[in-house]
């Protein structure tokens, strides 16, 4: 989960783990609950984050836990609060998540710079594979066409995972 609330563009900060929440269960208990993830955006809107596996949260009735937890939380905590399930995002996100993350942990700035350009002078849809065969750099151009794709240089025209064989287009010919 932490990979794909990384890889949004417009998540700013991830704290893990944030402070626990005081609230009162339907018997009236005092209850707390420490939410997995509290992200800002971009536009500084705050989002706490419950991750629970769906199963789980039909069997507890947690939505309706979390509609508890919901009216304690102080605004000045979080502007939002959402449950994410496995429901919540395919697969493929997930593992293409990893592997920016992956990716991202050894920049390129040459690999980039080269991408950037050829992409530049694209007119049409062409696969990653096509795109690294121009750009002579093997591996490190397919990193780099998998960082641009999150960049908002490139757009993958498939869902999915991102492999060689995806379809791409500049964002600018949209």
């Amino acid at each position: 989960m932490l990979y794909l609330l990384l890889a949004r563009p417009d998540v700013v900060d991830v704290w893990d783990q944030p402070a626990r929440i005081c609230y009162h269960d339907a018997n009236g208990r005092k209850r707390s609950h420490t939410f997995d993830f509290l992200i800002t955006l971009t536009s500084g809107k705050r989002i706490a984050i419950a991750v629970k596996p769906d199963a789980i949260a039909e069997r507890q009735g947690f939505r309706g836990t979390l509609q508890r937890i919901r009216a304690a939380t102080p605004l000045s905590f979080a502007d939002e609060i959402v449950l994410i399930t496995e429901k919540s995002y395919c697969p493929s996100a997930a593992r293409n998540a990893q592997k920016l993350h992956d990716f991202r942990r050894t920049p390129d700035h040459e690999a980039d710079g080269s991408i950037e350009t050829l992409v530049r002078g694209l007119s049409g849809p062409t696969t990653i594979a096509e795109l690294v065969e121009a750009s002579g750099l093997g591996g490190r151009a397919f990193r780099a066409a998998f960082r641009a794709i999150y960049a908002g240089i490139l757009r993958a025209l498939e869902p999915g995972d991102i492999l060689p064989t995806t379809r791409i287009i500049p964002e600018a010919l949209q």
